[in-house]
């Protein structure tokens, strides 16, 4: 399917059109640590997709920055392959009820 291209709304010129992946709703319990660090932090799932991640989580977290996620609740990684890297690319600041901020992270290859 053809999209034309929006206008931007800030800037007047146009916005390129980007395919997303199909979202699916789940909500698991998952652990995700930045890049480089020892400290595992929790969050719970969203949606996933093929491309990435939106999570819920107490810690506010900085767009670009590279985690390591695990859908694992507690322990050593089991398999290297259970373990995602992924860059936020979204914050999302909730109202009441819900006051976690969510996350939007793009996984990589």
């Amino acid at each position: 399917m053809e999209r034309t291209p929006e206008l931007s709304n800030e800037t007047g010129g146009p916005r390129e059109w980007i395919e997303r992946a199909e979202r699916r709703s789940l909500q698991l319990p998952l652990r995700y640590k930045v890049k480089g660090q020892k400290d595992w932090s929790t969050g719970v799932t969203v949606n996933v997709s093929e491309s990435g991640i939106l999570f819920a989580s107490e810690v506010m977290l900085e767009i670009d920055t590279v985690l390591e996620i695990t859908f694992q609740t507690s322990g050593p990684l089991l398999l290297s392959s259970s373990s995602r890297l992924a860059q936020v690319v979204r914050r999302i600041l909730n109202n009441w009820p819900e006051t976690r901020p969510a996350f939007a992270a793009r996984f990589h290859s």
